[in-house]
């Protein structure tokens, strides 16, 4: 309501007659009057000289004259940004990432950023290291998470991070207390794999391809989740990044241990979009959101 008395005033003021203000308006003259009155009854001040064209401003109305552009531009850029706020509360965020990350460090991401933007809606899917570049850069996504292994001419790494592959077992395993471990340490005990490709990143060690072509796991699947509960259970040692046991990690209940191989921890993780690519706002925050907890995290 004040923004519209204001408008009524700049208006008449730039007309410099009510009876062209009230026709720019579309309301009665008499009601501009009454507004312009109201100010002047409030200011105590008056603000038009009265003169047979029409009005014209005194200082006090220059101003006002003044403080009403201000305010009223003000007023415009808070109702710009509040619409930009409504339109990043909606809309439906794509994502393509590594297996691992959805285990649990997505999950946790989505449900933090969901507190506050509770009507965005969400389409991820686990895909293989390799394919995630190609849906980044051909926009069949928004963003992409995965292992980076070299330059692509049509994406952006917003953010990159190491992610080394390491052993994951129980606390109270033999390797558990080492501070880092040799391919050969593994060799006694019982192993569990991870059905598929290893992401091309890891080819820059060649040794670490070879020990994980020569292993014979006693439990082998496609499902992190399956291979979380068998270390859990003590079933064996296993071979991954730290991303899929977050949770395991922080409570003490799993231990992550980084190979001896310095090629092996030369990896890392990127977060991926087109170039030039133009995301929703609701895209845009919670790829800063994650880029965020990405860069907390640390090994």
């Amino acid at each position: 309501m004040h923004a519209a008395v204001l408008h009524y005033f700049r208006v008449v003021a730039r007309s410099g007659s009510v009876r062209k203000a009230s026709l720019e308006l579309n309301v009665a003259p008499s009601a501009v009057n009454r507004q312009i009155k109201l100010i002047e009854e409030e200011l105590d001040v008056q603000l038009f000289e009265r003169i047979a064209t029409g009005m014209r401003l005194t200082l006090a109305g220059q101003y006002l004259l003044r403080h009403v552009n201000t305010t009223l531009q003000d007023y415009e850029l808070l109702r710009a940004d509040i619409d930009s706020l409504r339109e990043a509360r909606s809309g439906n965020i794509t994502i393509a990432a590594v297996d691992s990350l959805l285990v649990d460090f997505l999950p946790r991401a989505l449900e933090q950023f969901s507190n506050a933007f509770p009507a965005v809606t969400y389409h991820v899917d686990a895909v293989t290291p390799a394919d995630i570049p190609v849906l980044v850069g051909e926009h069949k996504v928004d963003f992409g998470l995965t292992f980076v292994s070299g330059v692509w001419p049509k994406i952006d790494i917003v953010v990159e991070i190491p992610a080394p592959i390491g052993v994951v077992m129980r606390p109270d395993h033999p390797l558990a207390n080492k501070d880092v471990i040799d391919f050969a340490d593994v060799a006694p005990y019982p192993k569990l794999a991870q059905a598929g490709t290893i992401p091309t990143a890891a080819n820059i060690d060649r040794e670490f391809a070879e020990f994980r072509a020569a292993i014979e796991p006693k439990l082998m699947s496609n499902s992190i989740q399956m291979l979380k509960l068998a270390l859990l259970a003590n079933q064996g040692i296993a071979f991954f990044t730290a991303f899929g046991f977050l949770s395991e990690l922080q409570a003490g209940e799993l231990v992550w241990k980084p190979f001896s191989s310095p090629g092996i921890n030369r990896m890392t993780l990127g977060l991926l979009v087109a170039k030039n690519r133009k995301l929703s706002l609701a895209a845009e925050k919670f790829m800063d959101h994650i880029s965020k907890k990405l860069s907390l995290i640390g090994f």
